[in-house]
């Protein structure tokens, strides 16, 4: 039993499906299009207002961000409307 209970943590830990698996998350962007906050920052706004996905796997459509926002504006767009940026195709 130990053996078997040893190779399915083994398992879970390849595919990442384990109680101590960390999320993996997704990030799209426009080649060569430069936003005002970097990529971590925007990611961070998602995770505090909630709109990041929970599951073991997400993604993040930052190219759904308008062109031309300056820092502010572009936190307060991801602040009030960041869960079109979650998920596939805006879902969640």
């Amino acid at each position: 039993m130990k053996a078997v209970s040893k190779r399915i943590c083994h398992l879970e830990a390849r595919f990442g499906l384990g109680p101590s698996a960390e999320q993996k998350l997704w990030v799209v962007t426009v080649a060569g299009r430069r936003l005002a906050l970097d990529e971590d920052t925007c990611v961070e706004i998602l995770r505090e207002c909630g709109f990041l996905p929970t599951h073991r796997f997400g993604v993040v459509d930052l190219s759904r961000i308008p062109d031309g926002l300056n820092a502010k504006e572009t936190e307060r767009f991801l602040r009030e409307r960041g869960g079109e940026t979650c998920g596939l195709n805006g879902a969640r």
